[in-house]
């Protein structure tokens, strides 16, 4: 059964494992409209992704760039960079996840010169789409791994191995046309400040926060602090503040009996007002509205006696 929501450290780093250690390797046929607010969230892993549009259109951010993709396009995502999927309605993306070391180990020759250039360089992603040849047979390849991993044959670990390393050739040979890191005006220390700074907001949103008190966590100026809230996501810190908040607000009202004022006040608003106009910005309903469909659609669903 599909996961609704991404779990991540302080850090915005995925705690999921994927694969085993013995097979660092993991397929996911997934829909975003199963996931909470039709998004994977923001978060990052150490293993390379490669995913796949299979319908819908689906909004994939990458640090502060953003690319719409749509059915049959498909997306690269280096090691260690911080993304988010979205999608306004159904989006079906399947994808696999793996470690560097799933193409070969450590100290290897391989992994010298084929993972390293990767691994060690400021590569962040690359949109793969069907009119650009070689792109087009790397997304081929990908769904003849997808159909393998949802119908096994006896030999489909090495089959799958040898179609990673397939792609991964045409991915290496194209290697200097990637969106580098420096292109999305950000870097590691940015990322590390940045993580650092939304797990301060995810540990203190309930109270009064300032830009400078977001800064203070990590204990840069306020103007480093809006840059690398620039850099990662196209929010600035105070506007995280304010949709962590809405998260927190709307699984009360879905979970709790608290009034929509005590709401407020337990999610760190000034008034039941401005929570009120807030949230209806960010989900299109008031909170009221929210609570009152959710509560007739539990019903809707009991089971008669």
């Amino acid at each position: 059964m599909q996961s609704t929501r991404t779990k991540t450290d302080e850090t915005m780093m995925e705690l999921v494992t994927h694969g085993s250690a013995a097979f660092p390797f993991q397929y996911y046929h997934e829909d975003l409209g199963k996931f909470e607010n039709r998004c994977i969230d923001w978060h990052w892993h150490r293993e390379f992704e490669l995913v796949t549009v299979k319908r819908g259109i689906v909004q994939c951010s990458i640090g502060n760039i953003s690319h719409i993709l749509e059915e049959g396009d498909g997306i690269f995502i280096n090691s260690g960079s911080i993304h988010r999927f979205a999608s306004a309605g159904t989006g079906v993306i399947p994808n696999v996840v793996f470690a560097p070391e799933f193409i070969a180990p450590d100290s290897s020759l391989i992994q010298e010169r084929f993972l390293a250039p990767f691994l060690d360089s400021g590569i962040s992603h690359m949109v793969l789409k069907t009119s650009i040849p070689w792109q087009k047979n790397i997304l081929l390849t990908l769904l003849r791994l997808y159909g393998l991993c949802e119908d096994p044959t006896p030999t489909w670990e090495l089959e799958a191995h040898a179609m990673v390393c397939q792609i991964w050739s045409g991915l290496y040979e194209h290697r200097n046309e990637f969106v580098t890191m420096e292109n999305t005006g950000t870097n590691r220390i940015s990322q590390v400040r940045f993580r650092r700074m939304t797990y301060f907001i995810e540990q203190n949103y309930q109270k009064k926060l300032t830009l400078e008190d977001i800064a203070a966590s990590v204990g840069v100026s306020k103007r480093e602090a809006l840059r690398c809230f620039q850099c990662s996501v196209p929010l600035s810190p105070i506007e995280y503040v304010n949709k962590c908040r809405l998260q927190k607000a709307w699984k009360l009202l879905l979970h709790t009996d608290l009034s929509i004022t005590e709401i407020a006040e337990r999610t760190g608003f000034e008034s039941s007002s401005y929570f009120d106009r807030l949230f209806k910005r960010e989900f299109h309903i008031t909170p009221g509205k929210h609570r009152s469909i959710s509560k007739s659609q539990k019903e809707h669903h009991k089971k008669p006696e």
